[in-house]
């Protein structure tokens, strides 16, 4: 029986690593996005430890001007923080794209690599019963071999 061979492998094989690869870019891309959001809870978390800080001191003027100030300088971390997300969301949402064509080209392949498997298996069959066959009729014409 002969090996099963498609004559598309080395293309699929180009569209599974150009998958991976805009698999990986879109990692990437969401490891920014996470490091991003892990900035915001810092900040948030300072304002918190500020708040609680500060409650015991409300009668100082000036600790209270250098909170507010503190505040200021949060809110415009924050800020620097959801304006680098919303670029980096319209980057993830173009790597996506990518990566839904790439896992689309490779469907397509892999669909017609298992179709051609399937009629390789097919027509092997078919074959072996041919020469299950022709060794059946041999013997019963030669019974003496």
């Amino acid at each position: 029986m002969k090996k099963f061979s498609y004559s598309l492998q080395k293309i699929l094989d180009l569209r599974n690593f150009e998958l991976d690869r805009a698999k990986a870019e879109l990692g990437k891309v969401n490891a920014l996005i996470t490091e991003q959001n892990n900035m915001l809870i810092l900040i948030a978390h300072s304002r918190a430890d500020v708040v609680s800080q500060a409650d015991s001191s409300l009668h100082d003027v000036s600790y209270l001007s250098n909170v507010q100030k503190y505040f200021s300088l949060l809110d415009q971390q924050k800020e620097v923080c959801l304006q680098k997300i919303a670029q980096l969301e319209i980057v993830a949402d173009e790597k996506r794209k990518i990566v839904r064509e790439a896992m689309q080209k490779v469907k397509a392949l892999e669909k017609n690599r298992s179709t051609r498997y399937e009629e390789w298996k097919l027509e092997n069959q078919h074959e072996e019963e041919n020469v299950l066959d022709d060794i059946v009729t041999f013997k019963a014409t030669f019974p003496s071999i």
